[in-house]
């Protein structure tokens, strides 16, 4: 892979946490985390539980209308994993009242995992009067494309190829790449692998002759949409169902792609994206997935996972439909 084309290999909602996501302020928010959010919404924390136990009145609506996010988000979280999906519509007014990378990045994890796709079919409505604010660089793009990714929506697939298309920044582009990979492949590939890349030269003799990338976008948004209509027929998708790595969601599948990712150590980012979606989904609590220093411990990722399709709890889970906490989620 050419330089060009190398990626990194953390899927920590890379954008989120760019510090030139967003304009300043940027990370205000991190300062003001309470503490039994520690390492909620981190993808080798503890993702969609809380790190120790929050306020016993934490789920009370009125905290919904509260001017400290934390504090919502703290509301939202605890309600959905009660299976009250009406809450995650403050998620999206949240990302209007504020341009912190850190509150950005916990309304994208629980937009992508637990909102209903009316929700998120809202957010996206106003992605543009979003981006066009001052407030925002252009990098702020990736947050949609995350969140259409990893709710997996067969519907949202066409806007985030229309995401794609507006990025202009090849780091981004190359995360990006990452999603819809995630969302078309089973296994990493051709479109993992982005555009391929011709070389131009300027015409000159050495020493002069200097080449420039030319990268094929055309020919590789070809190729996504071939290979999503490719999938629709295939599968017979219907708009509102999920598609999660070249399939209709199944969480039996999820999960054992993930216990051999673990089981070999291949793919980091799938294997965080897989954890994530078996948390989610189940609420399962896999923190004990990473150490303190956000390594993978092998043996015992595989072990929770093992235990998970041994006792049959995959059988709760229609497939192409997405739960947050093992509670179906509307629409």
């Amino acid at each position: 892979m050419s330089v060009w084309k190398s990626k990194t290999l953390r899927l920590e909602f890379r954008t989120c946490f760019r510090q030139k996501t967003m304009n300043e302020p940027r990370f205000l928010g991190e300062a003001m985390r309470p503490a039994y959010l520690r390492e909620t919404f981190l993808v080798s924390g503890d993702t969609f539980h809380f790190s120790s136990p929050p306020p016993p009145d934490v789920a009370e609506l009125r905290h919904l209308a509260s001017d400290e996010p934390w504090r919502v988000l703290s509301c939202v979280l605890a309600n959905l994993q009660q299976g009250r999906f009406d809450v995650s519509r403050r998620l999206v007014g949240l990302m209007h009242e504020t341009n912190d990378a850190v509150i950005w990045n916990a309304c994208a994890h629980l937009l992508s995992f637990a909102a209903p796709y009316s929700v998120i079919r809202e957010l996206e409505a106003v992605s543009e009067k979003l981006l066009e604010s001052d407030r925002h660089s252009p990098y702020t793009r990736q947050y949609f494309c995350v969140i259409l990714s990893h709710s997996a929506g067969v519907w949202g697939v066409p806007h985030l190829i229309r995401h794609y298309r507006g990025l202009k920044n090849r780091e981004v582009e190359n995360d990006v790449e990452y999603n819809l990979s995630q969302v078309l492949e089973t296994e990493p590939g051709p479109i993992l692998s982005g555009p391929q890349v011709l070389w131009e030269s300027n015409g000159l003799p050495p020493p002069f002759e200097e080449s420039t990338p030319v990268f094929l976008v055309d020919d590789y948004l070809s190729l996504i949409g071939e290979t999503f209509q490719r999938l629709v027929s295939s599968e017979r998708l219907y708009e509102q169902e999920a598609l999660v790595e070249g399939e209709r969601l199944n969480i039996r599948n999820v999960a054992r792609r993930l216990l051999s990712r673990v089981q070999t150590g291949t793919h980091p980012d799938r294997i965080e994206m897989g954890r994530m979606l078996l948390e989610a989904t189940t609420g399962l609590n896999c923190r004990a997935f990473f150490d303190d220093s956000g390594r993978l411990k092998n043996l015992t990722a595989a072990a929770i996972v093992e235990e998970f399709l041994e006792r049959g709890d995959a059988d709760r889970y229609q497939p192409g439909v997405r739960y947050f906490f093992g509670h179906r989620i509307p629409d």
